[in-house]
């Protein structure tokens, strides 16, 4: 099974973040029409806290153990702002929604969360760059990233509240691709 650990955005930062796809569509139709991207449709939006990748039945009962008590990280508000790409100097590969507050608390959340799994699948070699996936890009044809996101630089999307974390599976269906939450994690109350 294909897991990683994230944690939802939220109704409003969703419907938000659908309103930018569509605006984003249609520049991309305009600007660039040979372009290729895969948009994130509204159930699979969430900001990723830690990807893991394959694992067997038994590692995966192991994580979801190293998982389970609460985590220590207080609960927290995340504002999601902003639209940029990575990699930053290069063809684009994923367009994104960024953080203007909760980055701080993210990159801690994703360090506790690190250490948890460090001993059952290794560590994870980058710090953690928090964002809400909106679209992969599979084939640029001409995709400029200043012109698609002039203006959206600063785009509010809302605010969302972050309690827990969700250890989910990435599961190909003949519908695509499922995101299927496995243990939901609490952060400490305030």
């Amino acid at each position: 099974m294909r897991l990683f650990v994230g944690c939802t955005v939220g109704p409003a930062v969703a419907d938000a973040a659908m309103a930018l796809i569509g605006e984003l569509k249609a520049r991309v139709a305009r600007l660039a029409p040979l372009a290729r991207l895969t948009w994130v449709p509204n159930e699979r939006l969430h900001v990723t806290v830690r990807f893991i990748g394959h694992v067997d039945a038994e590692r995966a009962a192991g994580i979801r153990d190293a998982l389970a008590p609460p985590l220590r990280q207080p609960a927290f508000d995340a504002v999601a702002q902003g639209v940029g790409a990575f990699p930053d100097r290069r063809p684009p590969r994923v367009v994104w929604a960024g953080l203007a507050a909760g980055r701080t608390e993210l990159v801690a959340l994703a360090r506790e969360v690190n250490a948890r799994l460090d001993p059952l699948v290794g560590g994870d070699p980058e710090e953690l760059r928090p964002h809400l996936t909106l679209a992969r890009v599979k084939e640029p044809h001409g995709l400029r990233v200043q012109t698609l996101l002039a203006g959206l630089e600063q785009l509010p999307l809302g605010s969302f509240r972050v309690e827990a974390i969700t250890l989910y599976e990435s599961r190909q269906s003949s519908g695509g691709l499922q995101y299927v939450p496995l243990q939901t994690t609490a952060l400490e109350a305030e």
